[in-house]
């Protein structure tokens, strides 16, 4: 921020707003990308939680997703939870340390929506919104294909579930006893 002030570059890429801003957008996980595709989802519980955990997420908070889901010990979700934020470390990084986007150097308070903590905190700089935007969409491409499959998984056994119950029988009853 000194050197800001005085009318340099921020000399340090990697600060805490780094970070909030332009890799954890919703959380740790880049999980708001997971949030949009939920909301899209076949499945009930999917799309519930997508639901459910959509305003958090835009709030930067995930908990909502990370246990509704779950992402918490679920393999099949765990490879874009932590490649979605390493590729976009790398991206970001390449885009500040290279003078493409002023790096973030006023600590905003972290709750904010991403496109207005980026802009915030790097002083004003329209190509902040433009990398966070960009980045949201590289998460959503790297986390579509692993929802897409943990949510087929769910539709066919939400499906399963659905065909054990006798056919037009209330749930617990079988159709003499209605």
């Amino acid at each position: 921020m000194t050197a800001a002030s005085a009318g340099h570059a921020p000399p340090h890429v990697f600060t805490q707003e780094f970070f909030i801003w332009f890799i954890w957008q919703g959380g740790s996980g880049t999980t708001l990308a997971f949030a949009i595709l939920l909301l899209f989802a076949r499945s009930k519980q999917l799309r519930l939680v997508g639901e459910a955990g959509i305003v958090p997420a835009v709030f930067n908070i995930n908990e909502p997703l990370l246990f509704g889901a779950p992402v918490v010990m679920n393999g099949k979700l765990a490879p874009p939870f932590i490649a979605a934020p390493v590729i976009l470390a790398v991206i970001s990084w390449c885009a500040m340390h290279f003078g493409a986007v002023r790096p973030p150097y006023i600590e905003v308070v972290w709750t904010l929506p991403a496109p207005i903590g980026a802009y915030l905190s790097s002083g004003g700089d329209v190509k902040a919104l433009v990398l966070q935007l960009v980045n949201l969409v590289i998460a959503l491409i790297i986390w579509w294909p692993f929802v897409r499959r943990y949510d087929r998984h769910l539709v066919s056994a939400e499906a399963a579930a659905g065909s054990t119950t006798t056919s037009g029988a209330l749930p617990g009853r079988t159709p003499s006893s209605q």
